[in-house]
């Protein structure tokens, strides 16, 4: 069982750490301050509710909840994920991007 607990948190970091750099790669140059709020504004949001949700629940169920629970949010985590698409920008995006850094002698 601690060999599946040690799985799920190292695929869970993995998750983690690279959703941000995804959502800056999928966003156009002038809007990935808008879409920097949104991340962080729904991975915070859910860091708040989510003790008062779970702990409503183990209330009401009892502890035998939390993996139902979690099961069906890294299921929806997963679903939502199948929506995202390719994130690399196009070549000739990244050239002219930096043709703007290019300083003549």
């Amino acid at each position: 069982m601690n060999l599946l607990f040690a799985l799920a948190g190292i695929g869970w970091a993995t998750i983690n750490v690279n959703s941000f750099p995804m959502v800056v790669e999928l966003a156009r140059g002038g809007n990935v301050g808008k879409f920097t709020g949104y991340y962080y504004t729904a991975s915070m949001a859910a860091q708040v509710l989510t003790p008062f949700f779970s702990g409503f629940l183990m209330d009401s169920v009892g502890m035998t909840i939390l993996f139902p629970y979690a099961t069906i949010f890294v299921a929806c985590s997963f679903v939502t994920m199948l929506f995202v698409k390719h994130g690399d920008t196009k070549a000739e995006a990244r050239a002219s991007v930096l043709e703007n850094f290019d300083v003549e002698d």
